[in-house]
């Protein structure tokens, strides 16, 4: 199943974004956005290709994104 990700490049890769992304897309990713100004990559990737993604030179972490609930009352208010 594949899942929404997002991918934080180590500052001294951030000129060489497009080659991240493209290694990412060879182990699987369907990258969606390249921010380079920030030093992100977003899109989605299968479960079981997350180890091979986080071994990409320049790859610093590989994160599951999600939506966040909070119950009511539990907000603090």
């Amino acid at each position: 199943m594949s899942e929404e990700v997002v991918v934080t490049v180590g500052d001294e890769w951030v000129d060489h974004i497009g080659t991240v992304a493209e290694r990412l897309r060879q182990a699987g990713m369907r990258v969606e956005r390249v921010l380079e100004l920030v030093g992100v990559i977003t899109g989605s990737l299968d479960a079981e290709l997350f180890d091979a993604a986080s071994t990409v030179p320049g790859v610093v972490s590989v994160e599951r994104t999600g939506t966040m609930w909070i119950p009511p009352g539990e907000t603090g208010e």
